[in-house]
């Protein structure tokens, strides 16, 4: 089996996750963790036995051994890492959102494709054995020409007494706020399962003014979206809604928080929630889909190694293969563009077109 070394870029939890989840693959080695602060790299380079940490990316890249990169950092440093890494030979595995800019986007995926490496997004809802059956369900009609989807991911994280600055809540750093975090696992699922998004229109609203900076103490005003709304129109005909939150109670102890799709076509529907899958025929008796167990009692952390094993595995194959799989830093690209739509879309109180990518 062809052995395949990769740069980590970044340290924070996603690393973490995902250098766990590579070390639990036949066939991968992660060979560098890399990131501003060379202390914070050191230390999780030393927890798993990693042989180098280093601050330069460039550096990063020439290490002998180093076959492709996993981008697990603030978004706003996605562009970047992405085409060094492009500009080097590398395979890309990158974390959603692709980009804090459609135009930056656009550029890493032509500087990719130019390349001729293989690439994969972090949309790891994808590799879900109940979203491959609910994927598989629709196409195969049962439930009929769909007609609308309501969708909703909500977490709680800033219901706390002292709601938490992080990079995600930093607009300089991450963009925008829960459309680009959560959001763009909705739409990215929505898209997969529905097809092409090709307009938007959308309210995106901060509920919590002002945040507090656990290291320091320091208070921030938050700049960017905790709780979104979206009407979406699909290439198909359909339509829908997709909800978005960070103030979101119900269901906070589910370890990614509540998952919710509901799906109504001319010959039934399916709900989709937080891991069970149910199918509702009309006219015929409800009958719940297999997938995988639901989450309930999962540590957080467990449950992204998981899913990290099941997004990184497919990007391995494609290396080995030459052939890329999706999600690909295309579909990184399309969601990019429903993003560009949507906040284009609440500045300007219409419906936005998508752009086509």
């Amino acid at each position: 089996m062809q052995s395949i070394g990769f740069a980590v870029f970044g340290y924070g939890f996603m690393a973490t996750a995902h250098i766990e989840a590579l070390q639990a693959l036949p066939g991968a080695r992660v060979v560098v963790v890399c990131g501003p602060r060379l202390d914070r790299a050191q230390a999780v380079a030393t927890e798993f036995g990693v042989p180098h940490a280093m601050t330069s990316a460039d550096e990063a890249l020439a290490i002998a051994g180093v076959d492709a990169v996993v981008v697990d950092t603030p978004d706003i440093f996605h562009h970047d890492l992405v085409m060094a890494a492009a500009r080097a030979g590398k395979h890309v595995f990158c974390e959603k959102p692709l980009a804090t800019a459609l135009a930056d986007a656009r550029e890493m995926a032509d500087a990719v494709r130019r390349a001729g490496v293989r690439s994969m997004m972090g949309f790891s809802t994808r590799f879900s054995p109940l979203t491959r059956t609910i994927h598989d369900a629709i196409a195969d009609g049962q439930i009929g020409r769909v007609f609308h989807v309501h969708a909703q991911s909500f977490s709680a994280g800033l219901l706390a007494a002292q709601p938490r600055w992080s990079w995600r809540t930093d607009k300089d750093r991450s963009g925008t706020g829960v459309i680009g975090d959560i959001g763009a696992h909705a739409l990215d699922t929505c898209q997969y399962l529905l097809g092409p998004i090709v307009a938007v229109a959308s309210s995106m609203h901060t509920c919590i003014p002002e945040l507090v900076d656990p290291a320091t103490g320091a208070k921030h005003a938050q700049e960017v979206d905790d709780d979104t709304v979206l009407l979406v129109r699909f290439a198909t005909g359909a339509h829908g809604s997709v909800a978005l939150s960070r103030v979101g109670a119900v269901h906070a102890s589910y370890p990614i928080g509540r998952r919710h799709m509901l799906f109504s076509g001319s010959g039934g529907g399916l709900l989709w929630e937080n891991g069970v899958a149910t199918l509702y025929p009309y006219g015929g008796e409800p009958k719940q889909l297999e997938g995988e167990p639901p989450l309930w009692g999962v540590d957080h952390h467990e449950f992204i190694v998981g899913w990290g094993r099941q997004n990184l595995e497919p990007f391995l194959d494609s290396i080995r293969t030459g052939r890329d799989v999706a999600p690909s830093i295309h579909d990184g690209l399309q969601t990019q563009a429903v993003l560009d739509a949507a906040v284009r879309a609440s500045s300007s109180g219409r419906w936005e077109e998508v752009t086509q990518v």
